[in-house]
């Protein structure tokens, strides 16, 4: 029992203190944000304690002491926003409730597979060490940077230890669903029900009933969720009329919300090229030019530059693994010819080159080349993954449907919102994907969703309804998406206390295995472990590599590894 009340004690104190820091962002950053509600304060401050994260740990580890004062802070800032002011309070209670409601998520025996490997011992190194130049050499894990390390390095403290490394994901469901709720809440009472309201609601519906299952998240599906977002906020700019300050307050957010994803998970740097469309066609210039948005701009440069530090003193590449970021070789650098070797290997796999129990027989050079790769990849990646996505898709589409067809009088006269244009911009997008890296984790759920949502949206926008019929429209709907996340999560658990001999009423803390490790380096200011029996690092004392022949010196006040190869 003690063990239960610790996790559900630390999960509300680091949702405060994420909301807290929040609003410190929206206080002395971008006072234009102050008035977003707690989903959008919460993202603020992810995307603040990140970067407070990535640039702290160059002169400190993320112990207890360091971890504490962060979440003092957060909590203090928090609490004096909901004193000052008292329409939050009602934000209180709601956010409490939904992550109350959602909370059945963060019960997870069995991660995802690549969290034993190096998401788990990565972290914990932050909070072991400081920062460890040419620290990529460890395993290809310690390559592909995540700023979701970085937040989580913070939540390490007293009883909880490493417990909640998996609630970062969480947290962004959480700001999620209350962006949407409070939105189409806010559109109910104005009588906005548009092309923008539909949407959302069908997003939020496909998060919690795709998206139920926290433990296979790794580091995409979050980035993948603010996607939604992003677009949510895309359409809202580039289809209806806006006063300047409404529009640069929905072009900063979005701007931040793309930075935020992009540290995540480093492919979603492409989205960027959303902000000049938007600038572009919205005639709004004065998002670079208002003095008000410099501060802001100065914060997401900082992100941007701290993100790219990371990379290129881990692996010696600005983004790891595109070769030409690669500029200045260094005695920490991956060399080369590997980094090459890694890019068309992550091609390979993600066009189904391999997997388990099956390799395909061409060359990785060859196999992604000129489409050889699609008649595989329509049999291993498309039949049932993407199908069944795509069925998911279109079956709540359709349920939707159905139910406003046989409830509305009327079409509304026709007031064309969207053109073909429209849906250019996330077409593209998917056709990057499906040509360079066509695999789910790198965007495809929502890829896919996006378009689909959109006409259908269009065709919901219109029909007719009364707007009582529409309140309870959307109150059935997510009322049944909350019951499918709980429900399909019950059978989750069920299956892991049956499976994995679960026990949850004893412990509510994920698996972790015990493994062998022994020390493998060690100078005056750091030891380097590696585990017995090529065992996976999991949580072993760190730093753990897999590999063996390094060496240690310094780098400035950091410690440095590289290979040895004498």
């Amino acid at each position: 029992m003690e063990d239960h009340i610790f996790f559900i004690f630390y999960i509300f104190i680091f949702l405060f203190s994420t909301i807290g820091y929040g609003f410190l962002f929206s206080e002395y950053i971008y006072k234009e944000f102050a008035e977003l509600n707690f989903g959008y304060q919460g993202i603020l401050g992810f995307f603040i304690l990140t970067l407070i994260s990535m640039i702290t740990i160059f002169f400190f580890k993320h112990g207890y002491f360091h971890n504490i004062f962060v979440h003092i802070i957060g909590l203090i800032l928090f609490l004096i926003n909901i004193l000052k002011n008292k329409n939050r309070r009602n934000e209180l209670r709601f956010i409490i409730l939904l992550t109350l409601l959602l909370i059945i998520g963060t019960y997870v025996y069995k991660n995802h597979d690549d969290f034993p490997y190096y998401h788990l011992t990565y972290t914990l190194n932050l909070t072991n060490n400081s920062f460890i130049v040419g620290s990529g050499i460890f395993s290809h894990g310690f390559r592909t940077f995540s700023s979701l390390f970085y937040y989580h390095s913070l939540l390490f403290l007293p009883k909880i230890k490493f417990y909640l490394f998996h609630i970062g994901p969480f947290f962004i469901l959480v700001f999620f669903n209350y962006v949407i709720l409070f939105n189409l809440r806010e559109k109910i009472k104005e009588q906005k029900i548009n092309f923008i309201y539909y949407f959302s609601l069908l997003s939020l519906i496909f998060i919690n009933i795709v998206f139920y299952r926290l433990g296979e998240h790794g580091t995409d599906r979050s980035a993948q969720i603010l996607l939604l977002l992003i677009f949510i906020l895309f359409f809202e700019i580039f289809y209806f009329k806006k006063n300047n300050k409404n529009l640069l307050i929905l072009l900063s957010m979005m701007t931040v919300i793309i930075f935020l994803a992009s540290s995540m998970k480093a492919i979603y740097y492409l989205y960027l090229i959303i902000i000049p469309i938007v600038v572009y066609r919205s005639k709004a210039s004065f998002f670079l030019l208002n003095l008000k948005t410099t501060p802001l701009i100065i914060i997401l440069f900082l992100s941007l530059s701290i993100n790219l530090t990371i990379n290129y003193f881990s692996t010696g590449c600005f983004l790891y693994p595109a070769e030409k970021t690669c500029l200045v070789k260094q005695k920490w650098s991956i060399d080369s010819s590997e980094v090459k070797s890694m890019s068309t290997h992550y091609e390979w796999w993600s066009k189904a080159g391999g997997g388990p129990g099956y390799k395909s027989e061409i060359s990785r050079e060859e196999y992604i080349k000129n489409f050889n790769w699609l008649n595989d990849w329509i049999e291993k990646h498309f039949f049932n993954k993407i199908s069944d996505t795509l069925l998911g898709i279109l079956l709540i589409s359709l349920i939707l449907f159905s139910y406003i067809y046989f409830n509305s009088k009327k079409k509304k006269s026709y007031i064309k919102n969207l053109n073909f244009s429209a849906y250019t911009l996330p077409l593209l997008f998917l056709c990057e994907w499906f040509l360079n890296h066509p695999s789910m984790r790198y965007g495809g759920y929502v890829l896919f969703a996006i378009p689909i949502f959109m006409f259908v949206s269009e065709i919901f926008d219109r029909y007719k309804m009364k707007r009582k019929k529409i309140l309870n429209f959307t109150i059935i709907f997510i009322s049944i998406s909350f019951l499918v996340f709980i429900g399909r999560n019950i059978k989750r658990i069920d299956k892991e206390i049956n499976f994995y001999q679960y026990n949850l009423f004893d412990s509510p803390f994920f698996y972790v295995k015990e493994v062998d490790y022994y020390r493998i380096k060690k100078n005056k200011d750091l030891e380097i472990y590696s585990t017995k029996n090529n065992d996976m690092c999991w949580s072993s004392k760190t730093p753990c590599s897999y590999v063996k022949n390094l060496a240690l010196e310094k780098f400035l006040w950091m410690n440095m590894v590289f290979k040895n190869d004498k």
